[in-house]
């Protein structure tokens, strides 16, 4: 599995102008990771050097994971369709220009009064208008998990079983399955086979003193807190999943400090699977 550093890690520097896209990329590239997650929202500049991106992803080795696009309910009804049409069409071009393995829908939080059958139909139309755009390009599609208990794990495989597409599967995202009120090992399950691209996100419950961030939760540093990071690799690599684990820290913590601790836990959890697959004997003493 190849390990990628998502945008968001550090989304206050980059929203704020301390970093660039670029700088971001030589910032990803320092810390020897194989790709990147790149996201629109950073990359929304009109005046933005695509061609410099392209070079410096060259220069440093560094692959894109797959290209993140944002599309709410709002934004497809009516008569926005055809302005969210074309603006897909310019986020795919972009997807394709920087060497994307996949595009994923990114999705919304949902409010609890949201019916399932309105995230299935926002979906549908989303991958309705996505996958003609599609057509003639190196591209998959990956629809990410979405934070909602009204909508788990066997709608999204119910829903992908329905759209019936081979270019179209999950971005499976570990902490949004448990902020859904779901077992992420009981959703990788339920979505074996159908999981194109994996982020790595960590939450913890918000102190006394914290203001929560969704629910009662917070982010944290990867691996120390619900998430059980460890055993849904080990679900994966048991599922055949050879693709990318792309790390998302959305802590309170100093963002750079925060995706390296991240960063370095997540590494420890990859060896520790990697050492149990060469010597399952020692590991089955040790349970």
């Amino acid at each position: 599995m190849r390990v990628a550093i998502s945008m968001r890690s550090v989304h206050g520097s980059l929203v704020q102008g301390d970093m660039d896209v670029i700088e971001f990329l030589k910032y990803a590239a320092s810390l020897a990771v194989d790709g990147v997650e790149l996201d629109n929202i950073y990359l929304q500049d009109a005046e933005l050097d695509y061609a410099a991106i392209r070079d410096v992803l060259t220069e440093t080795g560094l692959k894109v994971s797959c290209y993140d696009i944002h599309h709410r309910m709002e934004t497809v009804k009516g008569g926005d369709r055809q302005a969210a049409l074309d603006k897909i069409k310019e986020e795919l071009s972009v997807a394709e220009l920087l060497g994307a393995e996949y595009v994923q829908i990114v999705g919304e939080v949902f409010e609890s009064a949201v019916k399932a059958s309105d995230i299935k139909a926002l979906i549908l139309q989303l991958v309705e208008m996505i996958l003609p755009v599609l057509h003639g390009k190196d591209l998959g599609l990956a629809i990410e998990n979405p934070k909602s208990a009204e909508f788990q794990s066997q709608d999204m495989a119910a829903l992908l079983q329905q759209i019936d597409n081979p270019r179209v599967k999950v971005g499976f995202n570990m902490a949004n399955s448990l902020l859904a009120g779901e077992d992420p090992e009981t959703a990788l399950q339920n979505l074996k086979n159908r999981i194109a691209h994996v982020r790595a996100v960590d939450v913890r419950l918000a102190h006394q003193d914290e203001e929560p961030q969704i629910g009662d939760y917070v982010g944290c540093v990867i691996g120390l807190g619900l998430v059980p990071l460890k055993r849904l690799f080990q679900v994966i690599q048991a599922q055949g999943y050879e693709g990318w684990i792309s790390l998302e820290f959305t802590g309170l913590e100093e963002a750079h400090f925060g995706t390296e601790a991240s960063l370095r836990n997540l590494r420890q959890s990859l060896s520790e699977l990697h050492y149990e697959e060469l010597h399952p004997e020692k590991f089955i003493e040790s349970l």
